[in-house]
């Protein structure tokens, strides 16, 4: 009996020590690869400018025609249909449709501004406090503009229309304006962008954050010439009331105007977020994959798609693998820029270059991998390489369906 109770310990201690084993297991690579320098240094042509600011608005708006959750909002029209509005409800709630009763007729636009960080939902209906919410859309940072087509039956959510999304968006995180003024956030003539993975602001005594690519309109800068004065959006009693802040020339967490379009600029503004927790939809004040590449790449100007499908159906397309073998995909892989955005069903990934073995690596906002047959959540922005395994056993490499990249 006893020889049995050992015999029964040790088998569990093996099966205990194997589980261990493939928990610990993970695809996150930590060293040096994981540093911005090693892809720069690599790169000697990395610093070249991909697009002008000429090119990017013409990208800009042949992937605004192809993505219907895309407005352009400086031609918004001041009244849609009852047909449109039911048509983008239909676009936010898919299945649901629980709330076309609300258009009664032609809809008269109505204009705001976003006076902190708020998450559009695809009902009315507040956060569930599930890390993968199937209400939740995108989150969306102070001073963008947005267009109100209707209110819900409560009066607490409004349906929206931004630049990249469709969706109820919690009426406190809006302030009402007119047109006019409205207009000068949906193009500011000067503007600073944050530059970080995420920067705070002091407005009125309230920490109000944005996330990389964020747009602050400026008024103009001191007597002094050391700062840059912000013109910051609030809310009274619903209203808009702007104030203005200032922020030091010298603050390396924002930048005045657009970054430049290089594959360099794509690899330093993907490190800012390493580590970041991932963040389904823009929760928890993060990122996932799709938000990850979106937010690097508006940090220069360049307004892809929000989701990582439309992104996949609307961005240039460089590479599409059908019927490719595993070692012409590592080979196409291989050839690709660095920033390329590597696509496989449901998740997005950028290339940052070949390592010192000719693997290719990336870097991307993980939720989960799979690990001797178990799903391990990682749930945060790493570098890791191709071959790590989906529910099927299928490698990454094995599971792409095409690249995109913007440059020429």
């Amino acid at each position: 009996m006893f020889i049995k109770l050992l015999t029964f310990v040790f088998t569990i201690t093996l099966i205990w020590i194997a589980n261990a084993s493939v928990a610990s297991a993970s695809i996150e690579i930590a060293d040096e690869r994981a540093t911005p320098e090693y892809w720069i240094e690599r790169n000697p042509s990395g610093d070249n400018i991909l697009l002008n600011s000429a090119q990017i608005e013409q990208l800009n708006a042949q992937m605004r025609d192809k993505d219907r959750y895309a407005a352009d909002l400086a031609n918004y029209p001041e009244v849609l249909s009852a047909d449109r509005v039911k048509a983008l409800i239909k676009i936010a709630e898919g299945k649901y449709l629980s709330n076309l009763y609300l258009v009664t007729g032609d809809v008269q636009v109505r204009y705001a501004v976003t006076v902190e960080r708020g998450d559009i939902r695809l009902l009315p209906k507040g956060l569930s406090g599930d890390k993968y919410d199937s209400l939740q859309g995108t989150a969306i940072d102070p001073a963008e503009a947005v267009a109100v087509l209707i209110e819900s039956a409560d009066g607490r959510y409004v349906f929206v229309q931004s630049r990249n999304y469709v969706g109820w968006l919690d009426k406190s995180k809006i302030a009402f304006t007119d047109r006019e003024t409205w207009l000068t956030y949906v193009n500011p003539e000067d503007f600073l962008v944050v530059i970080n993975n995420k920067k705070t602001i002091d407005v009125n005594g309230k920490n109000i954050l944005f996330q990389m690519g964020s747009v602050i309109p400026i008024v103009d800068a001191s007597a002094n010439d050391d700062v840059w004065i912000m013109r910051l959006p609030t809310s009274v009693n619903g209203q808009l009331e702007e104030v203005n802040v200032p922020i030091a020339m010298y603050d390396e967490s924002i930048n005045k105007g657009w970054l430049a379009c290089t594959e360099n600029t794509f690899i330093r503004q993907a490190f800012k977020f390493l580590g970041d927790v991932y963040g389904w939809g823009g929760i928890d004040d993060s990122v996932d994959c799709s938000a990850f590449v979106s937010d690097v790449y508006r940090s220069m100007g360049i307004e892809i798609p929000r989701d990582a499908n439309r992104q996949e159906a609307c961005a240039p397309i460089w590479a599409v693998f059908n019927n490719v073998s595993t070692a012409e995909r590592f080979d196409i892989v291989g050839r690709a820029p660095s920033g390329s955005l590597l696509f496989k069903p449901g998740h997005v990934m950028m290339r940052l270059g070949n390592d010192d073995n000719g693997s290719p690596l990336v870097i991307h906002s993980a939720s989960s991998y799979f690990s001797g047959g178990r799903k391990i959540y990682i749930r945060k922005v790493i570098v890791s390489d191709l071959h790590y395994k989906n529910g099927s056993g299928v490698e990454t490499i094995n599971g792409l369906t095409g690249i995109a990249f913007v440059g020429n």
